[in-house]
């Protein structure tokens, strides 16, 4: 298997948060009127991904290339809704959200469908996501990075639960 990312996740709290991060995320949380999820927060976990693929000519042309060699992921979760905030030096943070419950957990590796030569030649850790996230007007997936690592199998375990409670409410 091939890896086109080392990731690391660790466990924090909102506190930890590099404080851009937190200001963008209480700033979506405001605008989406989520309510303080920062202090409402049932679990949160920090992901640093560092590119281990070169990039080529063809993909960058194609937009299919990662155009950082590193970005982090901050997610989080309250008992309604999930907050994802990724930071990287081309676009600064982008922050979307999504109801707990009006979300599907997959284990399909959304990164493999960036490369389809690879096919299922392509090792990732995290999850593809499908839900109706804010900023984007249609039901999609988005994958979010975690770490192959105990915070980010403990994270993912975490959310999985929240989300399966978040439904059967």
């Amino acid at each position: 298997m091939e890896r086109l990312y080392k990731r690391g996740s660790r466990s924090c709290g909102p506190q930890d948060i590099e404080p851009d991060t937190r200001a963008a995320i209480a700033a979506h949380a405001e605008e989406r009127s989520l309510g303080d999820v920062l202090a409402n927060a049932v679990a949160c976990c920090d992901t640093v991904s560092t590119r281990l693929y070169k990039t080529g000519l063809f993909s960058r042309l194609k937009g299919m290339s990662d155009p950082d060699p590193e970005h982090r992921t901050v997610a989080l979760f309250t008992p309604r809704h999930l907050v994802v905030a990724v930071t990287r030096a081309s676009t600064g943070t982008t922050v979307m959200s999504a109801r707990l419950d009006g979300m599907s957990l997959s284990g399909r590796n959304a990164v493999a469908d960036r490369f389809p030569g690879h096919g299922s030649a392509l090792e990732d850790s995290g999850i593809s996501i499908n839900a109706h996230w804010s900023r984007h007007p249609e039901y999609g997936a988005y994958y979010v990075a975690l770490g192959d690592d105990d915070a980010g199998r403990d994270f993912l375990d975490a959310l999985r639960k929240a989300v399966a409670a978040a439904q059967q409410s």
